[in-house]
């Protein structure tokens, strides 16, 4: 069996819309436990941040965020991805997410045993939907699962840390397109096709290669529906590469088959190369390097507002606009309430705002 992947490594960030710095970032520190690794604003868009976040930040798989506060809500649909999923150890830390989301008046969906895992959902005050999954080698069920004690938990401790990307889940109308996309243009392979658990007039279809087999679960239903992305919804989908050497196969590959790309774009911490697979959905391919402490000192990334040097000149625009920003936009932590998750969690059948 060949076991040689090609250049793509698997994630290497996820890019969702805000409406509120404050708001994202006592959510994603303070209830998720995660690290703002990097604090700049949307290069296409000065006046407005980029927010990231990551367990480490020597590490991929971070979380990133435009802050858009007069954007409308986003629709979930064709070209607005369904959800992203953190992987942790064990089911007995999934059970320790779920008391301390609870313990924080954050409400979850779960769990649902099923495809080999478990998986506990959640939104963020935007709506994001946010699954933490744990592999089941036990088998458990349902019964058992929601009869179980849930624990006193103070904080997130270091086993409890979402250190790494499961998936992400973008739709799909033809998941058969969508097999011939990835292999011609990525060199990634299809580990399966199956019934989604959640809704049987669709499927679940694994992408990714053969270290990490579906780092992308397209969903996908041929009655489903086109969306929007807004407040609350992914933006894109950034896959890694090792360094510009492979970024540069996969440009050559693109164009060799005739997609329409970006070309290569600098974006400082990494080179970032963006297209969209057949329905629309918004792909990035970014090396690992430079990173996030190319400009700061690794202990202190995220701690203020950096620029790529090309913006420098302009702070002090860029700076009034933000905190103009801020003084008018009225969202503030905590928030009113929490979106519902949609229950089950991954059905395409109904619309999801």
């Amino acid at each position: 069996m060949p076991t040689d992947d090609g250049p793509i490594l698997g994630l290497h960030h996820i890019t969702l819309v805000t409406s509120s710095e404050q708001l994202n970032r006592k959510f994603y520190t303070e209830i998720l436990g995660l690290r703002r690794v990097k604090l700049s604003v949307n290069q296409d868009d000065v006046f407005h941040r980029h927010l990231f976040y990551a367990d480490d930040p020597s590490k991929g798989n971070a979380i990133t965020f435009f802050e858009w506060p007069d954007l409308p809500r986003g629709l979930i649909g064709l070209g607005s991805p369904h959800h992203l999923s953190y992987e942790v150890p064990s089911v007995d830390v999934l059970i320790q997410w779920k008391a301390w989301l609870s313990g924080n008046g954050v409400p979850s969906s779960g769990f649902y045993p099923r495809d080999g895992r478990v998986s506990l959902y959640l939104r963020d005050p935007d709506g994001v939907i946010i699954e933490i999954a744990a592999r089941d080698t036990e088998k458990l069920s349902t019964d058992y699962l929601s009869g179980t004690n849930l624990p006193e938990v103070k904080q997130v401790s270091n086993g409890m840390k979402l250190s790494r990307f499961d998936h992400a889940s973008p739709i799909t109308r033809d998941p058969a397109a969508t097999r011939r996309f990835v292999d011609k243009a990525l060199g990634l392979r299809t580990s399966f096709t199956r019934v989604n658990p959640d809704d049987k007039e669709s499927s679940t279809t694994g992408i990714g290669n053969y270290a990490h087999p579906d780092f992308l679960r397209y969903l996908s239903s041929p009655k489903t529906h086109s969306g929007y992305v807004g407040t609350g919804n992914i933006h894109h989908i950034a896959m890694a590469v090792e360094g510009d050497e492979e970024q540069l196969k996969v440009l050559r590959n693109l164009d060799r088959i005739g997609l329409r790309n970006s070309g290569i774009v600098d974006r400082f911490w990494f080179h970032s190369l963006y297209f969209r697979d057949p329905d629309g959905n918004l792909l990035e391919v970014a090396t690992k390097n430079p990173g996030y402490a190319a400009d700061e000192p690794l202990e202190s990334v995220g701690s203020s507002l950096v620029l790529p040097p090309w913006l420098e000149e302009r702070r002090p625009e860029i700076q009034k606009a933000l905190n103009e920003e801020d003084r008018t936009n009225p969202l503030r932590w905590p928030p009113r309430s929490y979106p519902k998750v949609p229950d089950p969690p991954e059905m395409l059948s109904v619309e999801v705002a």
